[in-house]
């Protein structure tokens, strides 16, 4: 998200004319020009842009289309109705009663976040507590729970992982110069936000933020082979992250680890609570592994920096991802930080086996019933000429030939038993 949004503001007896100069944007096919109008400010979201321009005079509330496309100067011009009433009482604040969001809530004011099917986001942060803001996200989680997705992809993972390659990531590497390169510019393009950061007094919830993005990161590179994912990279980091969907904070390493738990078996296409044990367990690995750990969390917040940027995502690059990479620069304590990523693996033993809080046991315990029912009728029945219907070889994409070899057919069988086995003895959580 572009901070440095360059744009002039004119008035006239009943307007203000803004223009946004946008030189990065392909004007000619970009559809989504269109300027959020509050009291004393107005907004431009358009990725890599995002803006918010104040307004001397207060304007009428609403959304404002282009009035001039000047496509040789790539640039844009408004013009904003003014509400003449309000703006004879003077400049009164309409801030009053509202919300700080973003990082270290050092944001304030009207946010209109995109909340379409394919992000889960809370739109106008501003208008809602902390406390409320975690009681609408558990509540949005319990509406949005598939148990039967949920249910296939628990047996599914037992069988085959999913299908997923998870192999250790690749060793932690530094920063390339060109990543050392935007990252000094992000620290040095705002000044007056470096000198808050700086002075931030409260580490905990902050940095308790910065890790549940981080492990929203972990998962999506565990489940696409350690690369960026042009198609679902940023909706994997977007939906798992409590922070970046639902601007909340926590106050405890157990609620974070509980919201990534349920977030992680909600939201993204593979859901299962081994697979989210393994990336929290990654997480811990690689903080520990990495020998200059200021540059490999830059190179991390800089996998969801590039996954956003060119997304409807870009917003959260803005109100997180520069802000973090700045704090990792300039006021990371260190200490802090592994005394929290301790506190992470004492919790998991405890987290991973609790219940999500969705009612997900049964339908757990009924799907693996049905399939430990199919499978000991097909063994009982199994001749030569004995078809067997569809089992648990079948469901891992594996198809029998007749032409396979007498060993990869043991081989199979013994796979299939193993599997079985573990069904017959499995002892639910919770």
């Amino acid at each position: 998200m572009d901070d440095n949004l360059k744009f002039s503001v004119s008035y006239d007896s009943q307007h203000a004319l803004v223009i946004l100069d946008l030189p990065e944007l392909d004007l000619e096919h970009e559809s989504d020009l269109v300027l959020d109008v509050f009291p004393h400010e107005s907004v431009f979201t358009a990725p890599p842009y995002h803006g918010r321009i104040p307004l001397e005079r207060a304007g009428k509330c609403g959304k404002v289309l282009p009035l001039h496309i000047d496509y040789e100067k790539s640039s844009v011009t408004f013009r904003v109705p003014l509400d003449i009433a309000t703006s004879s009482k003077g400049n009164t604040s309409d801030s009053k009663g509202t919300f700080a969001y973003g990082f270290g809530l050092l944001y304030n004011g009207p946010l209109s976040v995109d909340t379409s099917q394919e992000l889960k986001s809370l739109s106008n942060p501003e208008l809602h507590s902390p406390p409320a803001r975690m009681v609408l996200m558990e509540a949005a989680e319990n509406a949005d729970f598939n148990a039967e997705h949920y249910g296939m992809d628990y047996i599914q993972f037992m069988i085959d992982k999913l299908g997923l390659k998870l192999n250790d990531l690749s060793p932690v590497k530094p920063l390339t110069d060109e990543q050392r390169y935007r990252a000094s510019v992000i620290v040095g393009e705002k000044p007056k936000q470096a000198e808050l950061i700086k002075s931030i007094s409260e580490h905990r919830p902050v940095m308790l933020g910065m890790v549940d993005i981080l492990l929203a990161i972990s998962y999506d590179r565990l489940t696409n082979n350690n690369e960026l994912n042009e198609a679902n990279t940023h909706i994997n980091i977007q939906r798992i992250s409590a922070t970046l969907s639902y601007f909340v904070e926590f106050s405890t390493v157990e609620a974070l680890l509980r919201s990534f738990y349920r977030r992680s078996c909600t939201y993204p296409f593979y859901r299962n609570k081994d697979l989210t044990q393994l990336c929290v367990e990654t997480l811990i690995e690689r903080v520990r592994a990495a020998n200059n750990r200021k540059e490999w969390l830059t190179q991390e917040l800089f996998h969801a920096y590039d996954a956003f940027k060119t997304t409807d995502c870009a917003i959260l690059n803005h109100y997180y991802i520069k802000d973090y990479i700045r704090y990792v620069e300039l006021a990371l304590d260190d200490e802090l930080f592994l005394q929290i990523v301790t506190e992470l693996e004492e919790a998991l033993p405890d987290v991973h086996p609790e219940p999500l809080g969705f009612g997900e046991e049964n339908v757990v315990q009924r799907l693996l019933k049905d399939v430990i029912t199919q499978d000991s009728d097909s063994y009982e029945t199994d001749s030569d000429d004995y078809e067997s219907p569809v089992s648990l070889s079948d469901a891992s994409g594996h198809d029998d030939d007749d032409e396979d070899g007498d060993d990869a057919s043991s081989e199979k069988e013994l796979t299939n038993e193993n599997v079985l086995e573990k069904l017959m003895n499995l002892k639910l959580s919770g």
